[in-house]
């Protein structure tokens, strides 16, 4: 492909109902590295210059590409990118003081994720249930009120109304990022299994999973210490 048809699709996390954003990589000159050797630091520069109302600063900001957290010092072709691929911004935020998301209970986490990752690579009525929940407003704002810290975290709530990065941080191998860093996503995506869980049956797989998905019809305090009002929220 020749390198005036370079182009990477741009999506804001935070900001799902709004239209991707195409990205030219400018030509390489004669001599230089192909442009799959652009680095994800020059990148994130030609977002913040295209994006300037929306994306002030670079560092400020984190690329993600199939699950995957981009280094400053790679490259697109470490990253397997493509022409036509896209990637997602994310902005970072920093939290409220006054409301701090609840703590994690990591192992729990862990457990309930397999089993939420399970469900919507198994089960298409999970999985439309799951996206049918999301995508309505009032069980997207009790989802928001049950869990302490969402709110203040753009990046949760982007996640939380894309199904393409819903299904991707629904994964147990997101958890070590983000528990750290974004709590809350955690907690709220414990309480969408809840909910969903209460009003769909979970797929059958073997003994241990089935064990885990009886545990999940019946109400449990979430992942975190706090109140969990799951039971209430419909799909």
């Amino acid at each position: 492909m020749p390198l005036t048809e370079w182009h990477i699709a741009v999506k804001l996390a935070d900001k799902p109902l709004a239209p991707k954003t195409i990205l030219k990589l400018p030509e390489a000159e004669k001599g230089e590295c192909s442009l799959g050797g652009y680095s994800i630091s020059a990148l994130k520069q030609l977002i913040t210059a295209k994006l300037q109302e929306c994306v002030l600063d670079p560092e400020l900001i984190d690329l993600i590409y199939c699950g995957r957290k981009l280094k400053d010092d790679q490259t697109l072709d470490f990253y397997g990118i493509q022409p036509g691929s896209t990637v997602h911004v994310l902005r970072k935020s920093w939290p409220e003081p006054d409301q701090k998301p609840e703590p994690v209970d990591r192992v729990a986490a862990a457990r309930e994720f397999r089993v939420l990752h399970t469900a919507l690579h198994t089960s298409a009525s999970y999985r439309e249930a799951v996206f049918k929940m999301l995508g309505n407003k009032e069980s997207l704002d009790q989802i928001i009120v049950a869990t302490p810290g969402l709110s203040c975290d753009p990046i949760a709530l982007g996640v939380l109304q894309d199904k393409d990065l819903f299904t991707v941080f629904a994964d147990p191998s997101m958890l070590d990022t983000l528990v750290p860093a974004h709590p809350a996503l955690v907690n709220a995506i414990v309480l969408v299994l809840h909910s969903v869980a209460g009003n769909t049956a979970l797929p059958p797989t073997d003994t241990t999973s089935r064990s885990m998905s009886s545990a999940l019809q019946m109400p449990a305090s979430c992942i975190s210490t706090g109140r969990c009002t799951w039971c209430r929220i419909s799909p």
